[in-house]
């Protein structure tokens, strides 16, 4: 896990994006006053795991358990199958 030292100022402005950093990037964010660590910023165990993006909702549609089938296939299997639809009609009752 990397560290990362910011100041209490700088927190404050960009706090929405300290947080990602904390639970995307796995980091810890050590926040400094007056030039003195005071406290730091931590993911929870297992945080970043489970807001991954599709990640629960992988495990919803029980993507990768028992038939072995990837989040991904899922994905490609449905867009191919959207393709051999016909197309709406853009626009009015026309």
């Amino acid at each position: 896990m990397r560290d990362k030292h910011m100041g209490v100022a700088e927190v404050k402005r960009h706090f929405a994006d300290v947080v990602g950093q904390v639970m995307y990037g796995n980091q810890r964010i050590i926040v400094n006053r007056r030039g003195h660590p005071v406290v730091a910023i931590v993911p929870l165990d297992g945080a970043a795991e489970q807001r991954r993006p599709g990640k629960r909702l992988a495990a919803a549609i029980g993507c990768g358990q028992q038939d072995g089938e990837t989040f991904r296939g899922l994905m490609k299997r449905v867009v191919a199958s959207r393709g051999r639809r016909l197309p709406r009609r853009v626009g009015g009752n026309g």
